[in-house]
Protein backbone atom coordinates (compact mmCIF):
# COMPACT_ATOMS: atom_id res chain seq x y z
CA UNK A 1 0.00 0.00 0.00
CA UNK A 2 1.29 3.45 -0.86
CA UNK A 3 1.47 6.30 1.64
CA UNK A 4 -0.72 8.47 -0.60
CA UNK A 5 -3.46 5.80 -0.49
CA UNK A 6 -3.69 6.23 3.29
CA UNK A 7 -3.79 10.01 3.02
CA UNK A 8 -6.51 9.82 0.36
CA UNK A 9 -8.52 7.39 2.48
CA UNK A 10 -8.42 9.80 5.44
CA UNK A 11 -9.27 12.87 3.37
CA UNK A 12 -12.21 11.01 1.80
CA UNK A 13 -13.57 9.56 5.05
CA UNK A 14 -13.01 12.15 7.78
CA UNK A 15 -14.12 15.74 8.18
CA UNK A 16 -12.22 18.78 9.43
CA UNK A 17 -8.90 17.36 8.25
CA UNK A 18 -5.96 19.68 7.62
CA UNK A 19 -3.22 18.21 5.43
CA UNK A 20 0.37 19.39 5.37
CA UNK A 21 3.46 18.17 3.59
CA UNK A 22 6.64 18.44 5.65
CA UNK A 23 10.27 17.93 4.58
CA UNK A 24 10.09 14.36 5.93
CA UNK A 25 6.57 13.29 5.07
CA UNK A 26 2.89 14.09 5.43
CA UNK A 27 0.72 15.01 8.40
CA UNK A 28 -3.00 15.07 9.08
CA UNK A 29 -4.62 17.13 11.81
CA UNK A 30 -8.15 17.42 13.08
CA UNK A 31 -8.64 21.15 12.55
CA UNK A 32 -11.57 23.36 13.40
CA UNK A 33 -11.92 26.97 14.60
CA UNK A 34 -8.15 27.61 14.57
CA UNK A 35 -7.48 24.58 16.79
CA UNK A 36 -5.48 21.72 15.24
CA UNK A 37 -4.80 18.34 16.84
CA UNK A 38 -2.49 15.68 15.36
CA UNK A 39 -3.96 12.34 14.38
CA UNK A 40 -1.77 10.82 11.62
CA UNK A 41 1.75 11.20 10.29
CA UNK A 42 3.56 9.48 7.46
CA UNK A 43 7.31 9.88 7.71
CA UNK A 44 9.19 9.00 4.54
CA UNK A 45 12.80 9.72 5.56
CA UNK A 46 14.99 9.32 8.62
CA UNK A 47 16.00 12.39 10.59
CA UNK A 48 19.08 13.09 12.67
CA UNK A 49 17.22 12.27 15.89
CA UNK A 50 14.99 9.52 14.50
CA UNK A 51 16.57 6.85 12.34
CA UNK A 52 15.16 3.83 14.18
CA UNK A 53 13.02 2.68 11.27
CA UNK A 54 15.62 2.92 8.47
CA UNK A 55 13.23 4.80 6.19
CA UNK A 56 15.67 5.99 3.55
CA UNK A 57 14.55 3.40 0.97
CA UNK A 58 12.11 3.67 -1.94
CA UNK A 59 8.48 3.07 -0.92
CA UNK A 60 9.37 2.65 2.76
CA UNK A 61 7.53 4.88 5.21
CA UNK A 62 6.29 4.93 8.78
CA UNK A 63 2.65 5.50 9.59
CA UNK A 64 2.29 6.98 13.08
CA UNK A 65 -0.89 7.44 15.09
CA UNK A 66 -1.68 8.63 18.60
CA UNK A 67 -4.16 6.73 20.76
CA UNK A 68 -5.71 7.31 24.15
CA UNK A 69 -3.90 5.70 27.05
CA UNK A 70 -6.63 3.08 27.41
CA UNK A 71 -6.63 2.13 23.72
CA UNK A 72 -2.82 2.03 23.65
CA UNK A 73 -2.69 -0.25 26.68
CA UNK A 74 -5.41 -2.50 25.25
CA UNK A 75 -3.53 -2.78 21.96
CA UNK A 76 -0.38 -4.10 23.63
CA UNK A 77 -2.08 -6.37 26.17
CA UNK A 78 -3.64 -9.81 26.33
CA UNK A 79 -7.04 -8.24 25.67
CA UNK A 80 -5.87 -6.93 22.28
CA UNK A 81 -8.72 -7.26 19.77
CA UNK A 82 -6.39 -8.10 16.85
CA UNK A 83 -4.68 -11.34 15.88
CA UNK A 84 -1.22 -11.49 17.45
CA UNK A 85 0.52 -11.67 14.04
CA UNK A 86 -0.40 -7.99 13.55
CA UNK A 87 0.97 -6.68 16.85
CA UNK A 88 4.48 -6.53 18.32
CA UNK A 89 4.24 -7.08 22.07
CA UNK A 90 7.89 -6.86 23.16
CA UNK A 91 11.39 -6.30 21.82
CA UNK A 92 10.14 -4.83 18.55
CA UNK A 93 12.27 -4.51 15.44
CA UNK A 94 11.44 -0.92 14.46
CA UNK A 95 12.49 -1.58 10.85
CA UNK A 96 10.07 -4.47 10.31
CA UNK A 97 7.22 -3.82 7.91
CA UNK A 98 3.54 -4.59 8.30
CA UNK A 99 3.26 -4.87 12.08
CA UNK A 100 1.87 -2.44 14.65
CA UNK A 101 4.28 -1.53 17.42
CA UNK A 102 4.99 1.28 19.86
CA UNK A 103 6.61 4.34 18.29
CA UNK A 104 10.38 4.28 19.00
CA UNK A 105 10.45 7.84 20.38
CA UNK A 106 6.90 8.81 21.30
CA UNK A 107 5.54 5.65 22.90
CA UNK A 108 5.22 7.39 26.29
CA UNK A 109 2.74 9.74 24.60
CA UNK A 110 0.78 6.68 23.31
CA UNK A 111 2.02 6.84 19.74
CA UNK A 112 2.10 3.71 17.61
CA UNK A 113 3.70 2.96 14.26
CA UNK A 114 3.47 0.62 11.32
CA UNK A 115 6.15 0.47 8.62
CA UNK A 116 4.86 0.27 5.03
CA UNK A 117 1.60 -1.55 5.81
CA UNK A 118 0.05 -3.95 3.35
CA UNK A 119 -3.52 -3.58 2.12
CA UNK A 120 -4.47 -6.54 4.34
CA UNK A 121 -2.98 -4.86 7.43
CA UNK A 122 -4.73 -1.63 6.53
CA UNK A 123 -8.13 -3.31 6.15
CA UNK A 124 -7.90 -5.62 9.18
CA UNK A 125 -6.22 -3.34 11.72
CA UNK A 126 -5.18 0.15 10.66
CA UNK A 127 -8.56 1.47 9.54
CA UNK A 128 -9.84 0.98 13.07
CA UNK A 129 -6.70 2.43 14.67
CA UNK A 130 -6.84 5.48 12.40
CA UNK A 131 -10.46 5.94 13.45
CA UNK A 132 -9.44 5.76 17.12
CA UNK A 133 -6.67 8.31 16.57
CA UNK A 134 -9.09 10.63 14.77
CA UNK A 135 -11.66 10.27 17.58
CA UNK A 136 -8.97 11.04 20.18
CA UNK A 137 -8.01 14.20 18.27
CA UNK A 138 -11.64 15.25 18.00
CA UNK A 139 -12.14 14.72 21.75
CA UNK A 140 -9.06 16.84 22.47
CA UNK A 141 -10.50 19.55 20.21
CA UNK A 142 -13.82 19.49 22.09
CA UNK A 143 -11.96 19.97 25.38
CA UNK A 144 -9.85 22.85 24.03
CA UNK A 145 -12.56 24.84 22.25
Amino acid sequence: MKADDIITYCLDNYGYVDYSHTPYGQELLYSQNNISIFFLNIQEFDTDDDNFSDLNHPDKYRLSLCLTKDEYNKLFSKSCPYHEKYICYKECDYTKSDIVMPHPLKHKEYFIQCISPSKDMFEKVLKELISLSYKRARQEYLIKR
